[in-house]
């Protein structure tokens, strides 16, 4: 299979998933304003939905949307535990946080980089701070998001934390930064920001 993926983007989500199972993958820088990939082809000939993650079988059908691509990866490999097994509280209490992260902090950073007003994007600023704190607190009685376990809820936390830098004056916050530490020192996670950072599109 491969993944289309855009440097600095969430699909960096599913590189480290990907990267965490040992799953054999190849992957495609994708230039999401021209919609073209780096071998030339026309990325909505791919997915209609032009956007990344995007993961392609070798059949040519395709998964796209970072909640259902992070469960199909984490259900291939059950052995390294990204997600409990279905029926189990623990399985739900992480999707729970994955969407947290999705509809709560991924969404308002959406309004820093596309803001449409200087007002919009300050209160998008101070409403990500709140969930900052409360992410701290939570990080602060246990070393992952939704336990002792990394998972792709913990992933996925990581990748959009990385875009805190375009906050300016950002509060220190010392348990999530411990666990984005934590998280960054996990090989998966250097290999694959090493692959994205190392490709040019």
């Amino acid at each position: 299979m491969k993944l289309y993926y855009t440097a600095g983007a969430c699909s960096l989500n599913s590189h480290i998933l990907l990267c965490e199972t040992g799953i054999p993958f190849t992957t495609e820088a994708v230039d999401l304003k021209n919609k073209k990939t780096a071998s030339g082809k026309n990325f909505l000939d791919i997915t209609v939905r032009g956007q990344v993650p995007t993961l392609q079988f070798d059949d040519g059908s395709v998964l796209t949307e970072n909640i259902a691509i992070a469960q199909y990866i984490a259900d291939k490999a059950p052995e390294k535990k990204l997600l409990a097994p279905v029926g189990e509280m623990q399985r739900y209490q992480t999707i729970a946080w994955f969407n947290y992260i999705a509809t709560e902090v991924h969404k308002l950073f959406g309004a820093i980089f596309f803001p449409v007003s200087e007002i919009a994007a300050e209160a998008a600023i101070n409403n990500l701070l709140n969930k900052f704190s409360y992410i701290d607190s939570v990080l602060a009685k246990t070393p992952y998001i939704s336990g002792d376990h990394f998972t792709i809820a913990d992933a996925y936390l990581f990748v959009v934390s990385r875009w805190s830098k375009m906050i300016p004056n950002l509060p220190s916050y010392p348990a999530f930064e411990q666990f984005i530490e934590r998280v960054k020192n996990r090989p998966a996670v250097k290999a694959a920001i090493a692959q994205e950072e190392g490709d040019n599109i």
